[in-house]
């Protein structure tokens, strides 16, 4: 055979070798070139105040009173979400957030959780006043004023534009807007009746500033908690809330089973 014969011959056979291996490819003996590109890993951001930083669900880390409960944390421990930062602090009002956590995301950012209002109607406050003496007038001018800042809507509005300003930051990112439980079992006392409402009501603002945002163009849900430690309120016989008012850092701040609440409820919005 000629060497141009041979050459020839080469050719010929790398071109049937290699129609036969795409031909194999497509009829699926190489199935894993064909399979769907992985789901997205979350970058994920925590943001908000005590009950996002797992303040009482574990020994505190830091001054901000994280701990290894937090449902941050426990979303962390999920495939396909990374916990990047969690710069949420005990304490932490609205504006708080805005002014030292908002920086905490960017345009890398595609998963962002709050939790914020509380400390804004400072319930915890309230009942460290009114559980002496619920008849003091100290009592009731905390409750007065409490009713007028939900009555003033501020809260609600305060809260949207600090959403809209973590999408700006962040358009690429799912926010997603927790509330909180309605702390105690009904009846217990006219006192804890009323934190039992004012909780309902912030519930209500947040939900209000989340439907304000999505409207706005912001990419957000909100999942309520308000009824969710049903059955493990203060009073039952085993809550997911702290109950002994005299330890303020555990006092009305999720266990460790209130804080896999918020995960589970996070989890859920994230599959729909």
């Amino acid at each position: 055979m000629s060497a141009h014969s041979h050459r020839r011959s080469r050719i010929i056979g790398s071109l049937a070798g290699a129609t036969i291996a795409l031909l194999a490819a497509l009829g699926g003996a190489a199935p894993s070139a064909l399979a769907a590109p992985p789901e997205p890993v979350n970058k994920y951001v925590a943001l908000g105040d005590s009950y996002a930083a797992g303040q009482g669900a574990g020994l505190p880390l830091d001054a901000c009173l994280r701990s290894e409960a937090a449902y941050p944390v426990l979303l962390d421990a999920v495939p396909r979400t990374n916990l990047l930062r969690q710069p949420a602090c005990s304490g932490a009002t609205i504006s708080d957030v805005a002014e030292t956590q908002l920086s905490q995301v960017n345009r890398g950012t595609t998963l962002v959780t709050i939790t914020v209002g509380g400390n804004d109607l400072d319930v915890g406050g309230i009942l460290q006043v009114c559980a002496p003496d619920p008849n003091s007038g100290a009592c009731a001018a905390a409750v007065l004023q409490a009713q007028q800042l939900l009555a003033s809507g501020v809260i609600a509005q305060d809260l949207t534009g600090l959403l809209l300003a973590i999408a700006e930051r962040s358009p690429r990112a799912r926010i997603i807007v927790t509330d909180y439980p309605v702390p105690f079992v009904a009846g217990l006392s006219a006192l804890t009746d009323s934190v039992n409402q004012a909780t309902l009501a912030l519930d209500a603002q947040i939900a209000a500033a989340a439907s304000a945002a999505a409207s706005a163009g912001a990419d957000v849900d909100a999942t309520s908690l308000a009824f969710a430690y049903t059955g493990h309120r203060v009073g039952d016989a085993v809550p997911w809330l702290g109950a002994d008012l005299n330890d303020p850092l555990a006092f009305l701040h999720p266990t460790t089973a209130g804080q896999a609440v918020y995960r589970d409820a996070i989890l859920t919005v994230l599959a729909s």
